[in-house]
């Protein structure tokens, strides 16, 4: 057997161990106080109570932003309330209350200071309740947490509106914009000028206004169907303008007086004249200055027309200023035919102070088409046939009457060889295309020519108005006179001590024609024409 007592401790052992122990009991009590943690402090009730309150607050604030269903109280479509309304009704709200906000509403457009109007009912199709309704519901739906529930407070509080969206005409809007474009789209404009009384007044030129129809139509657009009506500017190209150039209204402007005239169509409607200006450049350039202002004065002198229309009405071809006649033998049918069409085509012709007469130009080329017919006319020293033979007699007969009227002669032509129906000196050759007849009107008032073929005369009157007692004449003298030879030549066909006249023989002349001008009793003579006639010899046939 195992001897227990050997396991068990000793009495006076297990003495000394607890002994033992004993001196370190004071070092565990410095430990202990070492290691005391320190006091929490005391958080008071009221504190606790009031967070608990707060953090209440904002999750039942966030349970009602993201739980509530309808548009948030406060909220509203432009003036319109739809708070509290789910969106079905809001757009039904919206749709039934928002034609006040538009009708008789313009959208004012500012282009280059100009301001144009564009009826927003004209342009509008209508108002999108749906989209706007949900414009509403948006509010307090969008954003952070925070950002919501400001929102939603502010609504509370009146703040927040929103956006009323709308359906524009877009073809409507675009030809009301076209109109527009149509004034206020102008390429730049030149000065002009206009006479008030005695002062020139010269209005500055236009810039030209440009600017993209486009983009403004996409601008208005997007601001219509936000129902937004501010007045809308324009952003404008501007080219300037076109300075004012005093030289060439100069140019235009300055000149000597016109007569009234008449109508050449009629011959009876009165054409009113023209006053004359004058004025100094060199004083217009210095007031105009710059040329920044809208309008100038610039300071001229007048000059009324000496005939007036009142004047010109009262004389109007009231004077016989020459009338002269011709002979002719109307047994030549072709010959007295195309005198007469020449004639007619003559007769009434009307020139003011100025104007130039062409034979040619108002009698026409001589064809078969046009009536004319074959006859007798001088060529290249030679008598032959050819249509319109016989027109020469209606112009020199007229510038018989021209010499006498005292008119302008521009163009004269002395036939190859003197011609029966005038004196020396006062025929007139004409050749289409080659020689003509022309006068000027160098009266103070206009003429008129009357032409007329009968009774075996060609008779040319000028009527016009006398401004005095003149009278003219004509007077010839010939320098020198060519007479013709006889040619003889022989023709075997014919008998012995006949003979026979191929061509007759025709004197040659060198002359000069005067005008005697008598006025107020006073005679003087002018040089009219220096003319030359050939001379043609005879030609005879004899027998052998």
């Amino acid at each position: 057997m195992a001897d227990k007592s050997a396991n068990k401790p000793k009495k006076g052992a297990h003495l000394i161990k607890k002994q033992a122990k004993k001196p370190e009991k004071p070092a565990q009590v410095i430990q202990t106080e070492a290691k005391q943690p320190k006091k929490k402090r005391r958080v008071p009730i009221g504190v606790k109570i009031a967070v608990g309150v707060v953090i209440a607050a904002a999750a039942g604030a966030f349970g009602y932003v993201y739980c509530y269903p309808n548009v948030f109280p406060g909220v509203t479509v432009g003036p319109i309330a739809v708070g509290g309304m789910n969106r079905d009704d809001a757009a039904n709200t919206i749709e039934d209350q928002s034609a006040p906000l538009y009708e008789g509403k313009n959208v004012t457009v500012t282009i280059y200071g100009s301001n144009y109007d564009i009826p927003v009912d004209k342009v509008l199709k209508n108002v999108d309740g749906i989209q706007s309704a949900e414009n509403a519901y948006e509010i307090g739906r969008t954003g952070n947490p925070i950002e919501r529930v400001r929102d939603i407070i502010g609504a509370m509080r009146g703040h927040r509106e929103a956006q009323i969206a709308a359906t524009v005409d877009e073809e409507s809007l675009r030809g009301t914009l076209n109109e527009i474009a149509d004034t206020a789209l102008t390429e730049p404009v030149n000065p002009t000028w206009e006479l008030q009384d005695s002062n020139l007044i010269v209005h500055s030129g236009k810039p030209g206004v440009k600017f993209d129809t486009d983009a403004v139509e996409q601008a208005l657009t997007d601001q219509i169907r936000l129902m937004d009506f501010e007045p809308y500017e324009v952003s404008t190209d501007v080219t300037a303008a076109p300075a004012i150039d005093v030289d060439k209204i100069a140019a235009d402007i300055i000149g000597a007086p016109v007569n009234a005239t008449v109508s050449k169509e009629d011959g009876k409607t009165i054409i009113a004249g023209k006053a004359g200006v004058s004025f100094d450049t060199d004083k217009a350039k210095e007031i105009i200055g710059d040329g920044s202002q809208e309008t100038y004065t610039i300071p001229v002198t007048i000059t009324q027309p000496s005939i007036t229309a009142e004047a010109l009405k009262a004389k109007l071809f009231h004077d016989t200023l020459a009338r002269t006649a011709t002979n002719l033998d109307e047994g030549n049918a072709p010959r007295t035919n195309n005198i007469r069409l020449a004639a007619k085509a003559i007769n009434g012709t009307i020139l003011n102070p100025g104007d130039e007469f062409s034979y040619n130009g108002t009698v026409g080329e001589r064809t078969a088409a046009r009536g004319y017919q074959e006859a007798h006319a001088y060529s290249g020293g030679k008598i032959i046939d050819e249509f319109g033979g016989g027109v020469c007699q209606p112009s020199s007969t007229l510038y018989m009457a021209v010499l006498r009227a005292d008119l302008k002669v521009t163009e004269r032509h002395n036939h190859s060889f003197t011609v029966s129906y005038t004196p020396l000196g006062e025929d007139a050759t004409v050749d289409y295309g080659n020689l003509d007849f022309r006068f000027v009107n160098n009266t103070a008032y206009p003429v008129k020519i009357l032409a007329e073929q009968t009774d075996g005369q060609m008779i040319m009157t000028i009527v016009g108005t006398k401004t005095s007692d003149k009278t003219v004449t004509t007077r010839t003298e010939v320098l020198e006179t060519y007479k013709p030879e006889t040619v003889t030549k022989t023709d075997s066909s014919m008998e012995a001590g006949d003979s026979r006249v191929e061509t007759s023989g025709i004197t040659g002349y060198s002359t000069k024609t005067y005008k005697q001008i008598t006025e107020n009793g006073k005679t003087t003579e002018v040089l009219a024409n220096s003319s030359t006639y050939s001379k043609r010899d005879e030609v005879v046939y004899v027998g052998e």
